[in-house]
């Protein structure tokens, strides 16, 4: 029995591993896991991939500095940071900017030119240059989920972020999705809006940047130093703008859309192909506000860029009035004309009481000082002040140092929202 037990242990012994078979499956397991790491990143989309895409299939705008003119040489377009408005008066009609682009108007004053594109409206006298399908080659990296965003401990107050674009905010257009009522009656001019006490009675001040989305360092710039009772303003023509507006929220600024109207004067095809005209069918003029509402979501309000003469045009700018009322959003204004025609209609509206001039330069720095100056007066004596500016490096510094000294002297930083008024004797 004994010899019986001792051979049954004998046949069913643990095999006996040597050290040196210890370290080769060792070997295998590290990797088959090292493997397997890197077919799932491949799989995901990890890693880098470059991707050449035909320029047809995307939106020409937001290029190079230097462009060629249609039917001429190279022509340099102006830089947005340096304020260079060299460039001859003929050739703005032509420049399609990076973002950069400003002409000169006869005052010597400096005024934003949109860039062109190829009009999706028929135009072709508002079409952009042709370009070949091999002129943009995309760097993709990373996977597809989103890096986590690093959790750094502030002293200062935490910043609210405005909410992301709602689907029942929203309708769709033969030219895009655009804002609508919803069925439970919210509305994106107080929805997207920054919260805001109006509780106190110190004197308050809006203050609104414009022409972003062109220029990213620019653009930047403004979203992550400005405070964010500023609210930040999009041109049409801009790219990437669902990211650029997303960080913007992100960092509690509301957001509004450019449209851009028909001023008095100058060449309006620098306005671009969805430039909202008086020469145009109010038909033709809503087909555009579809393209131009649908270029991104989440944004309170709209805002003339130009627009002076179709303002002030009752047969033009009430239609379009309406289409911002009935899409529940708000208006602000610039020309001081539309404020009218919008309060007859219940359309939110404000209206700019101060322009702060575009400092292209330090030297430029003390006209900003000085209109800001002009804006704490109105405040103080109407209780509300409202200014608008568009986005250069020198003007950005200034509203930050001046932000800083704002509640010492009594006043109070508010988002534009905060200042809209639906009737005559609102403030």
């Amino acid at each position: 029995m004994e010899l019986e037990r001792m051979q049954r242990r004998r046949r069913f012994r643990r095999p006996v591993f040597s050290r040196l078979t210890w370290a080769w499956l060792s070997a295998f397991v590290i990797t088959v896991t090292i493997g397997g790491f890197v077919i799932r990143d491949a799989m995901n989309g990890g890693g880098v991939a470059r991707i050449a895409l035909p320029v047809d299939e995307i939106e020409t705008v937001a290029r190079v500095a230097e462009v060629h003119r249609k039917n001429g040489p190279l022509a340099t377009v102006p830089a947005l940071r340096d304020g260079d408005s060299s460039a001859p008066a003929e050739e703005t009609t032509d420049m399609l900017a990076s973002g950069d682009a400003f002409g000169q108007d006869e005052d010597n004053s400096l005024t934003l030119i949109y860039p062109g594109l190829d009009d999706p409206f028929g135009d072709d006298e508002y079409s952009g240059d042709d370009y070949s399908g091999d002129e943009i080659v995309i760097t993709i990296t990373g996977n597809d989920k989103p890096a986590a965003q690093p959790q750094l401990a502030s002293l200062g107050p935490m910043v609210q972020p405005i909410p992301d674009p709602d689907a029942a905010l929203m309708r769709q257009t033969a030219l895009g999705q655009i804002p609508k009522i919803s069925p439970d009656g919210r509305k994106a001019v107080e929805y997207y809006a920054k919260p805001f006490d109006g509780g106190h009675s110190t004197p308050k001040i809006a203050l609104i940047i414009g022409g972003l989305g062109l220029n990213s360092a620019i653009t930047e710039r403004a979203i992550d130093d400005l405070p964010p009772e500023v609210s930040l303003s999009f041109a049409p023509y801009a790219k990437d703008l669902e990211f650029w507006t997303e960080k913007a929220r992100n960092a509690g600024h509301e957001v509004l859309i450019e449209l851009p109207m028909e001023g008095y004067g100058g060449n309006q095809q620098a306005l671009g192909a969805a430039s909202l005209l008086t020469s145009r069918t109010p038909q033709e003029n809503l087909q555009r506000m579809d393209w131009l509402m649908s270029r991104f979501g989440g944004y309170f309000a709209a805002t003339n860029y130009m627009g002076a003469k179709i303002s002030a045009d009752e047969a033009s700018i009430v239609p379009i009035l309406k289409k911002l009322k009935e899409a529940g959003v708000g208006y602000v204004d610039d020309t001081g004309a539309a404020k009218q025609y919008a309060i007859g209609l219940g359309l939110p509206i404000t209206t700019v009481t101060g322009i702060i001039p575009a400092a292209a330069s330090e030297e430029d720095r003390s006209k900003v000082r000085r209109e800001l100056a002009k804006l704490e007066r109105i405040a103080e004596q109407d209780g509300r002040a409202v200014g608008k500016t568009y986005a250069y490096a020198t003007t950005i510094d200034e509203i930050v140092e001046w932000s800083r000294r704002l509640e010492e002297k009594g006043l109070t930083a508010a988002p534009a929202s905060a200042l809209l008024q639906t009737s005559a004797v609102a403030r």
